[in-house]
């Protein structure tokens, strides 16, 4: 009996200890499933880029949306009124996601976020991170992380192979308290919504004539040049003496391939274009393009807007000569062919810009501020000379007479008294003879 009571003791002891070490063991998996993560070579493994349908940014000053089309050849801000997005910023941005690898790995409890700046925005106040989610169809979240502090590395190894460089702490909520650090910095991924802009715009080339009105109508000026081959442009409205000062308006090269720092909606043209200049600028091969430019003055700072729209005259057939050869005909067609499609395209792709108001430098639209006085120098042809009408004759005046010798010892005079001008000799008239004397 007292075996058995031994043997049953002795199994209690091991169930009360299997018991104890299994809810130990429980504690410690769960205490590792919240606050810590498996150790692995790529930030987000799991991480299909195919699948993804947006981009979301947010830090703790703004925020940006980035919706990818179906058809992956295009995005759309949906802060600048789905402007068209930077497929290359965005591509780049999913393959460094899908390809990025983690450098080392620490675990740090929830009152230190602050100090490697991973709290989220909108949970905490101080050490804010920026907030990355990428989504799926129906808002779906297929990965999200916090991207925090950036380290420098003196000596390191960068995302790049090469030494030096920097790194940055990334938490990702599902592993806990697990924070990550990797050797890229994630520059694109900014909550600026002007960064994410695609920056491609209108390329005007080849300017054939340059229309400028203002508010103020003697400020307005035209220019251009007769063939596309000079390089000199001429005042065309030009006024008697007047001429283009060429070194003071440089237009050869106006808005040929600009760029701009940020776009307005459609609906905000009326606020930002008041008051502005109007240019038609047209080109020899056949783009017209009406502009719109202003000076808006804000915060003590300068902000120049541009707006336009663009129309397009390209042949649609080519006038042949009557003697053409059948091998020049199909090398002109040939040309005409190409050159048509590639004017189409152009106009195709400007067209998407026009309406919009770009926010540009002041570089960029200088040109056209400036007035026709400023532009405009006279230039007089000399004048002839004119004879001058002949002068009367001067009175003969006689000769002075010669001055008188000075007397020996006499002290010369200081000045010559004047001298009396001389008498005209006296001639004697001898009467005539009295016809009625006598002769002897």
């Amino acid at each position: 009996m007292k075996k058995i009571l031994i043997l049953l003791a002795v199994l209690a002891a091991l169930i009360v200890t299997a018991v104890v070490y299994q809810k130990q063991q429980n504690a410690t998996l769960n205490t590792a499933a919240t606050s810590g993560a498996r150790s692995r070579d790529l930030l987000l493994p799991k991480l299909d880029i195919t699948e993804v349908q947006k981009i979301r940014v947010k830090d703790d000053k703004g925020e940006v949306n980035i919706a990818i089309n179906d058809d992956r050849k295009g995005a759309a801000v949906a802060e600048r009124g789905g402007y068209r997005a930077s497929l290359d910023r965005v591509g780049r941005v999913l393959s460094e996601l899908r390809e990025q690898k983690i450098a080392s790995k620490q675990q740090v409890g929830k009152g230190a976020w602050a100090e490697v700046k991973v709290q989220p925005p909108g949970e905490a106040k101080e050490g804010v991170g920026t907030l990355v989610e990428l989504l799926g169809s129906s808002g779906k979240v297929l990965a999200s992380l916090v991207l925090g502090e950036q380290l420098s590395i003196a000596g390191g190894v960068s995302s790049t192979g090469f030494s030096g460089g920097n790194q940055r702490f990334v938490r990702i909520p599902e592993d806990g308290d697990t924070i990550w650090v990797v050797s890229n910095t994630f520059y694109d991924l900014e909550a600026k919504p002007e960064a994410w802009l695609d920056k491609a715009f209108i390329d005007i080339q080849k300017i054939r004539e340059i229309a400028v009105k203002m508010a103020e109508a003697g400020d307005g000026w035209r220019v251009g040049r007769k063939e596309e081959t000079a390089t000199d442009y001429d005042l065309l409205d030009a006024k008697p003496g007047e001429v283009l000062d060429r070194p003071k308006l440089s237009v050869s090269s106006l808005l040929s391939a600009p760029t701009f720092n940020d776009v307005h909606a459609k609906d905000k043209a009326a606020e930002l274009l008041k008051g502005a200049i109007t240019a038609r600028i047209t080109t020899f091969d056949g783009f017209t393009y009406d502009i719109q430019v202003a000076k808006q003055s804000k915060d003590a700072a300068d902000k120049y807007y541009l707006s336009f729209e663009i129309k397009a005259d390209i042949p649609q057939t080519r006038a042949a000569p009557k003697d053409e050869k059948e091998e020049d005909k199909k090398k002109a067609d040939e040309a005409f062919a190409a050159d048509k499609k590639v004017r189409e395209e152009k106009l195709a792709k400007e067209q998407q810009f026009a309406g919009w108001v770009f926010e540009v430098s002041e570089y960029t639209v200088n040109n056209l501020f400036k007035k026709r006085s400023e532009i405009v120098r006279l230039e007089q042809e000399p004048a002839q000379a004119v004879p001058a009408a002949p002068a009367a004759p001067a009175a003969p005046q006689a000769a002075a007479p010669a001055a008188k010798p000075e007397l020996p010892g006499a002290s010369p005079s200081l000045t010559t008294p004047p001298l009396p001008l001389p008498v005209a000799p006296q001639t004697e008239v001898k009467p005539a003879a009295d016809p009625a004397a006598p002769k002897n």
